[in-house]
């Protein structure tokens, strides 16, 4: 397989985006698996690589602690391409990193991260991350960390169902994030800060939801729940474009979306789900575009995208979903409820910048 031109990037596509699905589905595998074909697993001979201390890699499954990753390298695009797929959330100790702090758990690739810059320098390949839930956090770190250099090997990532990280404020046109408008997962990290500041005000509240975590959530208590509630206090962020995928009911508007995230189906956050309805998305209607910068449809945009153009908004849709949520489970409002509720814009507006909202 040679080397690309350096410099050079594949060109993403709905067909290498298919490809890259499949691989994070592949990522959630501890046993060897039949990588797409023009793909072959990578291990540490080919990175001439030392394994630390609680460190595996075989076959292409890198594992270091409880994170885990597939690598590869294969043809994406006419382009001989290094591919690193993250795992997604699968156990108590993702969750809990999901919930209280998502970068805590990109440290613990830094090892192999480090093998595949010195690979893709020295083979001149470039690299392309991808990843679905807490994978797709890791490749949107990655992507922080690794800007395109002019004649050197160059960078992109496709996520699916990511939560988001804490990000620095900016843009990246190198990412496509992939969303099914009523996956939940997106939307609670979009407005994690909102939301922990509104439980955080009203107990009866925050039961309920901890409540509810503890049931969705791999391996969280109610306990561990109502634990995380101080830690809720910046919201989670995905550079780079969404391509929104339809709700279970084929909507893509904001009214459809709102109406299937308030359900809070973790079973559209499935990494089957979005590579099932990827093929969708090229089709007439099939996909809408949301762009990182402002865009015409600040409701859609506030709705999934954590980065605050539009923080009036963005405290709009916190309110809306949590007070129809609550609504739906506890019928009539409890007055602390309510109160906890009205007084959700003003308290946010108080401490605007400690949640990166304005």
């Amino acid at each position: 397989m040679g080397p690309p031109p350096r410099g050079e990037t594949p060109r993403m596509t709905p067909t290498a985006d298919a490809l890259l699905a499949q691989l994070s589905l592949d990522a959630y595998s501890d046993a060897p698996v039949a990588l797409p074909d023009g793909f072959t697993a990578l291990d540490p001979s080919n990175f001439n690589m030392a394994l630390a201390p609680g460190e595996t890699f075989s076959e292409g499954i890198f594992h270091s602690g409880n994170a885990a990753a597939l690598l590869s390298v294969g043809w994406v695009e006419g382009l001989a391409t290094i591919v690193v797929a993250f795992r997604g959330s699968d156990d108590t100790t993702d969750s809990l990193q999901d919930l209280n702090g998502i970068n805590a758990a990109y440290p613990a690739f830094s090892s192999l991260i480090a093998a595949v810059d010195t690979a893709s320098e020295a083979w001149g390949a470039p690299v392309i991350v991808t990843g679905h839930s807490l994978g797709g956090a890791m490749a949107q770190l990655y992507m922080e960390s690794h800007p395109n250099v002019a004649g050197e090997p160059g960078h992109a990532a496709v996520t699916f169902g990511s939560p988001g990280a804490v990000l620095a404020e900016g843009t990246d046109e190198r990412i496509t994030n992939y969303v099914i408008a009523d996956d939940p997962a997106v939307v609670l990290g979009a407005h994690r800060a909102e939301i922990g500041e509104l439980l955080r005000a009203s107990p009866e509240l925050a039961d309920l939801a901890a409540t509810q975590i503890a049931e969705e959530l791999p391996g969280i208590s109610k306990e561990q729940a109502l634990a995380s509630l101080p830690n809720l206090t910046v919201n989670y962020d995905n550079h780079g474009q969404i391509v929104l995928l339809p709700t279970a009911d084929g909507g893509l508007d904001p009214e459809s979306a709102l109406a299937g995230l308030v359900k809070l189906d973790a079973s559209r956050h499935d990494v089957d789900l979005y590579q099932a309805e990827l093929p969708g998305a090229t089709e007439p209607g099939g996909s809408v575009i949301i762009p990182e910068g402002p865009t015409t449809d600040p409701t859609l945009h506030a709705i999934f995208d954590g980065s605050g153009w539009d923080p009036d908004a963005s405290r709009g849709v916190t309110e809306d979903l949590l007070r129809t949520w609550a609504e739906d489970r506890l019928g009539t409002l409890p007055a602390e409820v309510t109160d906890a509720l009205d007084q959700i814009g003003s308290r946010l507006n108080d401490i605007g910048q400690d949640l990166q909202l304005v």
